[in-house]
């Protein structure tokens, strides 16, 4: 095992020794965790332990004063997860000289690879963890040291769904590093969030000041000039009847400009402007409602209602209004005159509150752009701002709205506010400090309940508790899960109780999934048979609204999801006749996914439909080595042939990925950075391993004839590689 080259800081190489020293005793039956996220650090660390740590057979000398032996690297098979498994394989394939008279100290054994089941089902993930728990079973004979490296998410799963194996640890050493960017937890599919886009008004800041202008006369007019840039159509364009439409609605977006570059250069510094101003944003604004948040329309509304904001705050005594020339006067008029239906009245301007509401979701909006290029740009600069420094204005102007004090704040626009705070804050926390931005969205989603009655106001109180449960959610991916997955089932279930399946059925079966997927989550960390029988009769009610003639793709997500909790249901509480039963049910799920997945394009679906589709083979192989069936050949042939038909597709379809990308096992090594071919190297051989079991399967309950039909389904290029590893 090469050391790759890595700085570590003190703290990291205090601990390594520390770490070292232990391994170094070679005590019987040891068991060290050690956690660092950093990837990098870790493989630096791993190599290093096994450098210095392995005796060789040659007779050199120890690094170590205590002869420990051998100290073996083991990578985790991600297609069954079994660290014993490994271990007892590895001593089978290397046993000691039967030859030697001489003392042979035990081989330590450090697990490398547990960070790779994040992209795994939670099948699998559950495995590995019930592998962890059998720990006593495996201390009778166990007698050497074992290393488990994990990150810190697996730290604290490890701690609270495998007590046992917790409870048996000699040491855990944490390292200091920061994580390595990798995928998200393997989830349900889809998690609907019915946040709102309240344009006005609109809904999400700094924690500066909204707008401090230095000088309006030439901040103003150059701010106008950029919009008028715009808003003005390129001469590259072509003149297509669409064209020719979007000219005609620019007209009065464009005189209103005109107009306020009137009022500008004669120094008209009253509501006249901020009103015009305020109608171009509208106008921008009513563009955006209408569908087409695009960067250019976002923008204008932006600068619009920043600089009615910028008017409104402006002293009336500071600056005095210049006489008008008669003939700037008629101008005036006129403008006036022909813009009256886009111009309105000065006490129609729209309160300071409402114009915060609409700037910050704006700034929201623009924050979920994809970034893309201006053509012809030579620079390649992004047309879409930093969406972290959007999310960050938006907040703030949220934050500022909500402490204006001038009356504007009704209990209706607080409530808006707080809510669109707590969408912006959760949006935050993808990018950056996700616990703390989650857990501060999370107290804007209650502030935001304390003002909505939920009786005369339903759709809002719904929606407000839709994503206070969603933000619940996603803190239980981090730490306290059972508390946060509780909470979030809560307001799953109050936001139930505001719609009507008959008149609203895809909210009720979007919240009836939500929770389906929250139970199913709390089983993970409270393993109870009624979490998941609740589950699924969460999911079933949903099915009954989601089905594939409206909705497809929300309907094969959750079948899909259906099928993983009636097969964690089989293989963890039931007994015998019941397990078959679920089992069944499982495979029945999975098909219906499947099947509707199969009439959708990929860009629809929110699911995995290569793990559905392992997890459906499984299922069918469970049920073929069940004793139930062992009476029944034909059944158990048919359960063992379509298990080894499912898992043969999806390892075509990894070596399929690996064959456009044009490479092969053999690359592994050089795919370190880029995890999308790295899972499809995964993916491949945790569906040969999955195969191999089948064929073996086979022989095990039909004989050599039972054998010889599965290899005869295999292809033909496979068939080398299958043969190896029988």
């Amino acid at each position: 095992m090469s050391i790759p080259s890595q700085k570590v800081s003190s703290s990291n190489k205090l601990i390594y020794q520390r770490l070292k020293q232990a391994l170094e005793l070679n005590l019987r039956r040891q068991i060290f965790i050690a956690a660092c996220d950093d990837l990098c650090l870790r493989d630096c660390l791993a190599a290093r332990l096994e450098a210095e740590l392995t005796a060789t057979a040659t007779g050199d000398i120890f690094r170590s004063p205590i002869a420990i032996g051998r100290f073996v690297s083991l990578q985790l098979n991600l297609g069954d997860p079994n660290p014993w498994g490994a271990i007892a394989a590895w001593l089978t394939e290397n046993p000691p000289p039967q030859n030697s008279r001489s003392y042979s100290p035990l081989p330590g054994f450090q697990i490398l690879g547990v960070e790779h089941l994040t992209r795994h089902s939670a099948a699998v993930q559950w495995s590995f963890l019930s592998h962890l728990r059998d720990i006593e079973t495996h201390m009778q004979v166990w007698e050497s040291t074992l290393l488990l490296w994990v990150s810190r998410p697996w730290l604290s799963s490890i701690e609270q769904s495998a007590p046992e194996f917790w409870h048996w640890r000699t040491g855990v050493f944490e390292f200091e590093g920061e994580p390595t960017p990798s995928p998200r937890h393997w989830d349900f599919g889809e998690r609907q969030e019915l946040g709102e886009e309240c344009l006005s008004s609109l809904s999400p800041v700094t924690n500066s000041p909204l707008l401090t202008p230095n000088s309006p006369s030439t901040t103003s007019n150059s701010q106008s000039i950029e919009l008028a840039d715009l808003a003005l159509p390129t001469p590259a364009q072509e003149l297509t009847a669409y064209n020719r439409a979007a000219e005609a609605e620019n007209v009065q977006e464009l005189q209103t400009l005109q107009y306020i570059e009137l009022l500008q250069e004669n120094q008209c510094f009253s509501e006249s402007l901020a009103l015009a101003y305020q109608s171009l944003g509208s106008c921008y604004r009513d563009r955006i409602q209408a569908g087409d948040p695009s960067w250019q329309n976002l923008t204008i509304a932006i600068g619009a209602i920043e600089q009615v904001i910028q008017y409104l705050q402006i002293d009336p005594h500071e600056h005095q209004n210049q006489p008008l020339t008669p003939k700037c006067a008629l101008l005036i008029d006129e403008f006036k005159h022909h813009l009256s239906q886009y111009i309105q009245e000065s006490n129609n301007l729209l309160p300071i509150s409402d114009l915060c509401n609409d700037l910050g979701t704006l700034y929201w909006m623009l924050s979920r752009l994809q970034p893309s290029y201006t053509e012809g740009n030579d620079t390649e600069e992004p047309t879409t701002l930093d969406p972290v420094f959007c999310l960050f204005r938006s907040i703030g102007i949220y934050r500022e709205g909500l402490n204006k004090k001038d009356g504007s704040l009704t209990l209706q626009t607080r409530a808006r506010f707080n809510k669109n705070l707590g969408i912006a804050l959760a949006e935050l926390a993808r990018y950056q400090d996700k616990t703390e931005n989650l857990q501060q969205a999370v107290t804007a989603y209650q502030q935001a309940l304390l003002d909505i009655d939920s009786r005369t106001e339903p759709q809002q109180y719904a929606a407000a508790q839709n994503n206070l449960a969603t933000a619940y959610w996603s803190l239980a991916q981090d730490g306290q899960p059972i508390v946060y997955l509780k909470s979030a089932i809560a307001a799953y279930s109050q936001a139930l109780t505001c719609y009507n399946p008959s008149t609203e059925p895809l909210n009720y079966a979007g919240v009836q999934n939500n929770i389906g997927t929250a139970c199913w989550n709390l089983a993970q960390h409270q393993p109870e048979e009624i979490l998941l029988v609740r589950a699924i009769a969460a999911y079933r009610e949903a099915l009954k609204y989601r089905t594939r003639e409206l909705v497809p793709a929300a309907a094969a997500a959750t079948q899909n999801n259906l099928g993983t909790a009636y097969w964690h249901l089989a293989n963890n509480f039931q007994q015998q006749r019941a397990r078959t039963a679920s089992l069944q049910q499982a495979i029945l799920a999975y098909e219906t996914a499947l099947d509707i997945a199969s009439q959708l394009d990929r860009t629809q679906l929110t699911f995995d439909t290569l793990a559905a589709r392992s997890n459906l083979g499984l299922a069918h192989y469970q049920l073929a080595t069940d004793p139930d069936f062992a009476a029944n050949k034909a059944a158990q042939t048919q359960h063992l042939e379509a298990a080894l038909h499912h898992q043969l597709q999806v390892c075509a379809a990894w070596e399929q990925h690996l064959q456009d990308k044009e490479l092969t096992y053999g690359d592994k090594l050089n795919l370190q950075s880029d995890d999308a071919n790295s899972q499809a190297i995964d993916g491949r051989q945790t569906a040969l391993s999955y195969i191999v079991k089948t064929i073996r399967a086979f022989y095990s309950e039909c004989g050599l004839p039972g054998q010889n039909l599965a290899l005869s389904k295999v292809p033909g290029d496979l068939l080398p590689e299958i043969l190896r590893r029988l």
